[in-house]
């Protein structure tokens, strides 16, 4: 097989579209079919089929893609390497907290030490930085959880995260806990401290509040600053907010089980720069 039935098969996948990969490719879309066809015949399985004028996914291309990620990902590598010290692409995955509070102070210090190296950084929620790590989509990933990750990767346990209720006036989290028209302002319902704080709320209290959902903690922060409800988040992410009066910290009977987690896959690739940034947390 050659490298680019596996550019191509790539391209097809994300797309789900042979005539929008020959584009991108700048193939026609014969040699784009052609391609997967020879792919196919050397793998031995069906990796793609059209039903319902719709290309579908087979169960061995999702098996394939980590694989194919990984090839793909080691011959850039290999294109991108020279004499000159250490190159290449370092991805990561991180939620928007994790982001502000730990990695980006540390972004600097790393590139220090691999000044050529590629940093490419995206936000997500926690699960789907895992499901990214595991599908070969990012060399590490970052997530706030109170469990144990995926035995499939290696966890580097960055310790609890102080979590703290917030509200934009000073009463006590009972009164909270009686106002039946108060707004819980939080993000998506995967997070995990946000999960935290409704089971712990439900099963100590039995009660569940009305939600706002924002897709930023900048945007949480202004809208209970405001007035318009109360938050749950990481102390780092408010305490400025804190220290000068526009928020205030409310005293809940919330056990907090919430730590971070620095995520890698076991293999060798980049082996060098992963452990490297391991080792600017520990």
């Amino acid at each position: 097989m050659e490298i680019r039935e596996l550019q191509t098969f790539k391209v097809i996948y994300e797309t789900r579209n042979f005539s929008k990969a020959a584009e991108i490719l700048g193939y026609t879309q014969s040699t784009v079919s052609m391609q997967i066809k020879n792919l196919e015949n050397e793998l031995g399985t069906k990796l793609f089929e059209y039903k319902n004028r719709q290309v579908n996914v087979t169960a061995a291309a999702m098996q394939l893609l980590p694989l194919i990620n990984k090839t793909l990902e080691s011959f850039s590598d290999i294109k991108e390497w020279n004499q000159s010290g250490e190159t290449g692409v370092l991805k990561i995955a991180a939620p928007e907290s994790l982001t502000i509070s730990l990695v980006a102070p540390m972004l600097p210090k790393f590139k220090e030490q691999f000044p050529q190296v590629e940093i490419q950084l995206q936000n997500a929620t926690c699960l789907y930085n895992e499901e990214a790590l595991l599908n070969g989509e990012v060399d590490v990933a970052f997530m706030m959880w109170p469990s144990r990750p995926s035995k499939k990767l290696i966890d580097h346990d960055l310790g609890e995260q102080e979590m703290v209720l917030v509200s934009s006036r000073k009463q006590t989290f009972q009164q909270i806990l009686n106002d039946q028209q108060v707004n819980f302002i939080i993000n998506e319902p995967e997070c995990s401290y946000r999960h935290q704080f409704e089971t712990a709320v439900w099963e100590q209290h039995q009660r569940q509040f009305k939600t706002i959902s924002l897709p930023s903690i900048a945007a949480i922060k202004a809208t209970v600053a405001n007035g318009l409800g109360f938050s749950y988040l990481p102390l780092n992410m408010v305490q400025s907010e804190v220290d000068c009066g526009e928020l205030y910290i409310i005293k809940t009977d919330i056990v907090n089980h919430v730590h971070g987690h620095l995520l890698t896959r076991s293999y060798k690739d980049k082996s060098m720069l992963i452990s490297n940034f391991v080792n600017l947390f520990n």
